[in-house]
């Protein structure tokens, strides 16, 4: 996993992304890691991209996870 952007988060924001990824909560998770981040903000297709790579790791199926294989 590119841990460029995952780096930059807490260890809290990172449990509270990782929960919310387990959850489904995707799109939760999406705006927690790019608040959390700072300014600049990160491009929201490096995040998913980032985020796809997470719920490989956590192994959760599901839309990201899905697309990530579409692709």
């Amino acid at each position: 996993m590119d841990d460029a952007l995952w780096s930059k988060l807490s260890v809290e924001a990172g449990v509270e992304v990782d929960e919310l990824i387990t959850a489904g909560r995707n799109v939760q998770a999406l705006k927690v890691m790019r608040e959390h981040i700072g300014l600049p903000r990160p491009a929201l297709w490096d995040c998913v991209e980032a985020l796809q790579e997470r719920a490989d790791v956590l192994e959760v199926s599901g839309p990201m996870r899905s697309r990530a294989s579409s692709d």
